[in-house]
């Protein structure tokens, strides 16, 4: 900017020093000047009524440095524009870093759990405490919450497993016409006690999760109550014989250990549970294999822990998707993400640990 004369006003409190402890771009203007015509930081700042040190600092940082190739030597020079321009880029990142920007591998941890495995802030600061994991700092699980709402993470609100909202199902009379007739002698309430309180290993929650309503293809799943546990069985279509299909399986699978891994399931009035003395009898001797029992009509919360994990496996699956394009390897992934979720009611433990260890004592007994 070339000026010959400067008139800029320079405002003044009443005891005749500067209002302002930042420099305005007018007085950088003058600098720009008076630097020009060769004169140093003191008389300087004694234009601008500035200490000397404040504008031998602001020529430090914002004097450039020019190589003239016609000349062949270096100028010093300070520019007005430039140097306002370098404050305001500065001043834009001063401030105090976000404690989760200053490790990135904090992080990159927090980020993947969260979008890749569908871990909760509370099951993260919960996994990270229990293992003793060396960060920077050890989160909590609200400060997680934080970085996610002031967008210190790349996390979206979308990307946590209790923020998506479900559209409420309305339930029609074709619903609850298809509804099977509630079993009293086989109900929930006459449960033996012992199973409410998750203290007892072999209860499972029973549930069916549908694909797309263009294919046949369910999935049967199933949820251990103490070690919760899920396990996830394809079927070819919703019907009754598919899960005694499934559940047969199962006893193949673990043959004498079977009635000690599963010793009771307790599933909904849906019609594909309805024969429960096929579900119960073996498939090797007229015994029966394990005992069957159904929650009331519409209570799904009575088999919660299999509806949660149900909603969870939706994370990776959305609903209406094409259950026969699901490769078994795909699938086996999404299980071993959500069985090694470090859940909260269980210490912040992972539920195939617990589980491989009920496995081992039943065989040790065998």
């Amino acid at each position: 900017m070339c000026l010959n004369n400067y008139t800029t006003e320079i405002k003044k409190s009443e005891d005749g020093k500067q209002k302002n402890i930042r420099l305005s771009y007018e007085e950088r203007v003058i600098i720009e000047l008076l630097y020009k015509k060769g004169l140093g930081p003191t008389a300087i700042g004694k234009e601008l009524d500035r200490d000397k040190s404040v504008v031998s600092r602001e020529l430090k940082r914002h004097k450039e440095i020019r190589y003239i190739d016609k000349k062949g030597y270096y100028i010093e020079r300070y520019m007005a524009a430039s140097a306002q321009g370098g404050y305001t880029y500065n001043k834009k990142k001063a401030g105090r870093i976000a404690a989760v920007k200053k490790d990135n591998r904090l992080k990159t941890f927090i980020e993947t759990k969260v979008k890749e495995n569908s871990w909760s802030p509370e099951e993260i600061a919960g996994y990270i405490k229990r293992n003793n994991m060396q960060f920077a700092l050890r989160p909590s699980f609200q400060e997680i919450y934080y970085w996610i709402e002031h967008k210190q993470l790349n996390i979206s609100s979308l990307d946590l497993t209790h923020k998506a909202k479900l559209k409420k199902r309305i339930r029609t009379n074709k619903d609850i016409k298809e509804q099977a007739p509630s079993r009293k002698h086989k109900s929930i309430h006459l449960r033996p006690e012992i199973i409410n309180g998750n203290k007892e290993f072999g209860h499972w929650e029973l549930d069916c999760v549908e694909g797309a309503k263009t294919t046949k293809t369910t999935y049967m799943t199933l949820l251990e109550r103490k070690t919760k546990k899920y396990i996830v069985i394809p079927m070819k279509n919703h019907s009754s014989d598919s899960v005694k299909n499934a559940i047969d399986g199962l006893e193949k699978k673990y043959k004498e250990t079977f009635s000690k891994i599963f010793k009771t399931m307790t599933t909904d009035n849906g019609r594909e549970f309805i024969n429960y003395e096929l579900l119960e009898k073996s498939i090797y001797s007229e015994e029966k294999r394990i005992q069957i029992y159904y929650t009331d009509p519409y209570s799904s919360w009575q088999k919660g822990m299999n509806e949660n994990c149900n909603g969870i496996l939706r994370r990776f699956i959305p609903k209406g998707t094409n259950l026969t394009n699901i490769r078994e390897y795909k699938l086996d992934t999404i299980l071993y993400k959500i069985n090694n979720k470090p859940r909260k009611i269980l210490g912040f433990q992972a539920a195939d640990v617990l589980f491989q260890l009920e496995i081992n004592d039943i065989i040790k007994a065998v």
